[in-house]
Formats: structure tokens, C-alpha cells, sequence
């Protein structure tokens, strides 16, 4: 019976090993953890975002509703529709350190009408960090699932922006409204990730 015991441990001792030399290195390599390259939800600041009024008195600011913060964008003030134009610019980004950049949010919407264009998300390589941001070159992001009204949160999932390559890589999401309609946006949980090459 011990003869029996020793030869069946000396079978699985080789096997064991045989398993181990036909592994490859990359066979026990734990998945690379990708890295927040700028995560806000806009507690009481804009936190990485600065944000740019081209038309209109009416700015970015962030706000607080039901404990969730958000940065929020209306033309409508003081009973008045107002014409307005303004981003909202993220703080610049080496995607060329990264890999997999992804980006994510939470849009909510009311007072306006899905799809009509009045929040627009963009990305730059040559805006300079301040100023008119019309004076650079933005490409928009499409497609993006948005908030389509009654101010429910909508996540926009995850948006693969891996293709974009530059030293200073900027994101802005773009309001724009007439005097004939005043949509109001919030967005939170505004996301940017990647993995460190």
C-alpha cells in the first residue's frame, strides 16, 4: 500500500512539473490596472475643469441637488432666455504615456430636447489651456449617449479614445443654447483613464 502511496506521489510531483515548464511567464501576470487620469464629480469646485464663456453671462459653476454633486450650465436666468456658449476644458493630458485611454460621465437634462446639440464633447492637441477655445482645433466625440430629459442621470459607458495621441490632450464638453431655448445639463462622475505604458 505504501509502494502504491510513494508511486503516485512521484507521478504527481512530475506531472506538477511538466505543468509548470509548459507554462509561460505571461500565463501568471496579473492584468494591468488601468489609471485615473482625471476623475471629478464636482464637489464644490471644478476640480481639473476650467471652464470658458464665449457668448453669454451665464457660466459653468458646480452645484448640489439630492447629495449629488455636478457641474451645471443653463442660459435661463432671471426669467430671461439667454443666448449662450460655453466649455467646460479639462486639464491637459500626455496620452502618449498611456494606453487604452477611456473615457466615461453622467449627463443629466432637462428643458430641452434629445439630440438637439446643445451639449457636445470634443477633444484637442493644440488648445493652448487658456483662452477662446474656437481658436483651436476640437474633434467631436460621436457618437455619445446623453441624457435625453426630466433630469435623469444617464451614464454615457465607456468611450474608447485610445486612437488620440499627443503630449497635451484636452476634453471639453460644449454648451450651446438661443434665446428661443435654454436647455439645463449636469454631469458627474466625469472620468478619464488609462494604462501607463
Amino acid at each position: 500500500m505504501n509502494k502504491i502511496k510513494n508511486i503516485i506521489t512521484i507521478l504527481l510531483f512530475v506531472t506538477g512539473i511538466t505543468f509548470l515548464n509548459g507554462c509561460v511567464k505571461g500565463d501568471f501576470d496579473t492584468p494591468p490596472v488601468p489609471s485615473f487620469l482625471f476623475y471629478e464629480t464636482f464637489k464644490d469646485t471644478l476640480g481639473s475643469f476650467t471652464q470658458y464663456s464665449v457668448t453669454g453671462s451665464q457660466m459653468w459653476v458646480p452645484a448640489l441637488h439630492d447629495e449629488t454633486t455636478y457641474a451645471y450650465m443653463t442660459g435661463y436666468f432671471d426669467g430671461t432666455y439667454n443666448a449662450n456658449e460655453d466649455w467646460l476644458i479639462s486639464k491637459p493630458i500626455n496620452f502618449d504615456n498611456y494606453t487604452e485611454e477611456a473615457l466615461s460621465f453622467e449627463s443629466a437634462m432637462d428643458y430641452g430636447t434629445a439630440g438637439d446639440g446643445s451639449l457636445k464633447v470634443y477633444t484637442s492637441t493644440d488648445y493652448i489651456g487658456t483662452g477662446d477655445p474656437n481658436l483651436a482645433t476640437w474633434i467631436e466625440i460621436i457618437p455619445v449617449t446623453l441624457s435625453t430629459g426630466d433630469f435623469i442621470w444617464v451614464s454615457s459607458g465607456s468611450i474608447d479614445l485610445s486612437a488620440i495621441t499627443g503630449t497635451n490632450v484636452y476634453v471639453a464638453f460644449k454648451y450651446l443654447c438661443t434665446t428661443s431655448g435654454v436647455p439645463s445639463w449636469e454631469l458627474t462622475k466625469t472620468k478619464l483613464t488609462g494604462i501607463l505604458k
